[in-house]
């Protein structure tokens, strides 16, 4: 899976302003820009990483968006300088934790949550424990907490894929028997574990949350960049992700249509998954989109 790609290059600092700040017993790596000249009930831009990733995969626009809105990430526990805590990092475990690390660095809402592929899970989760907390909601090529087990298999099915392929396949992808805990790599794994597990359940624990009505953008990376030695041999690999970013599209345009507050769907040919990598610019400028239309 794209998510999976090529943690270890974006494991970086941001700029050297990090702060360990300790909440629930644990300390939390976390970067904070412009927060000072913050004005009363104004939003700020909650950074939320990929699986596995630390602060550092949002260096490339995070400066360039403090520049027209306060900006805070932060590295989840067992990721980057954050502190190990071996409890899994279900949706409801991280929003608590990022929700008493905004009450203890005095960051009140409205909150814009910014979520890259794992993340997009996490910050959907938030928003549905929290929902007077946000205003507004941007899911940069997120894992899909819209999809069920059956939209998977519909992919297989477009392309004429047997059945009972798809069914082999299908339990290989989720049920597997659960490897042995990696104490030394536990954020990354548990996280990995916790993706699995929800979904089994076709997403049921964010399924059963309520969504803000606030604005809702979709960043969507049209690239097609798994390298040859990871491609599938079971089915063609690139077909595959054509038929499943479409599919993704049309519930993520449902999920949108169900906001009055709309919002916007991007897609970006020359993006791959790291979407604020490849197209920095449309990321900052969107995003300046959404902030001035939320101070109008």
């Amino acid at each position: 899976m794209r998510i999976l790609l090529a943690l270890s290059f974006l494991s970086l600092s941001l700029f050297g302003q990090e702060k360990l700040v300790t909440v629930n017993g644990t300390k939390f790596n976390v970067f904070v820009k412009e927060l000072e000249n913050r004005k009363e009930n104004t939003p700020i831009i909650i950074f939320e990483n990929g699986m596995g990733v630390d602060l550092g995969n949002w260096k490339k626009i995070a400066e360039q968006v403090a520049a027209f809105a306060p900006v805070m990430t932060y590295d989840r526990a067992g990721i980057g300088k954050s502190e190990k805590v071996y409890k899994m990092p279900t949706p409801k475990l991280v929003a608590e934790n990022l929700h008493e690390l905004l009450t203890k660095l005095q960051i009140a809402p409205p909150y814009v949550l910014v979520g890259h592929s794992l993340g997009g899970v996490y910050s959907r989760g938030y928003a549905g424990f929290y929902p007077n907390e946000v205003a507004g909601l941007v899911f940069i090529d997120p894992a899909d907490f819209t999809e069920t087990k059956n939209d998977w298999n519909n992919i297989f099915r477009k392309m004429g894929v047997p059945e009972k392929k798809i069914d082999e396949m299908l339990q290989n992808r989720l049920y597997q028997p659960r490897p042995k805990v990696d104490s030394l790599h536990y954020g990354p794994w548990s996280e990995r574990q916790v993706l699995n597990d929800l979904r089994k359940t076709d997403f049921a624990e964010i399924a059963s949350l309520p969504l803000p009505n606030v604005p809702i953008y979709f960043f969507v990376g049209g690239k097609f960049e798994v390298p040859i030695e990871q491609r599938s041999k079971d089915y063609d690999h690139e077909t595959f992700f054509h038929i499943k970013n479409n599919s993704n599209m049309e519930r993520w345009k449902k999920l949108i249509y169900s906001s009055t507050k709309g919002g916007t769907l991007i897609y970006l040919t020359n993006a791959g998954h790291y979407i604020h990598w490849n197209e920095p610019k449309s990321v900052v400028n969107n995003l300046k989109i959404l902030i001035e239309s939320l101070e109008e």
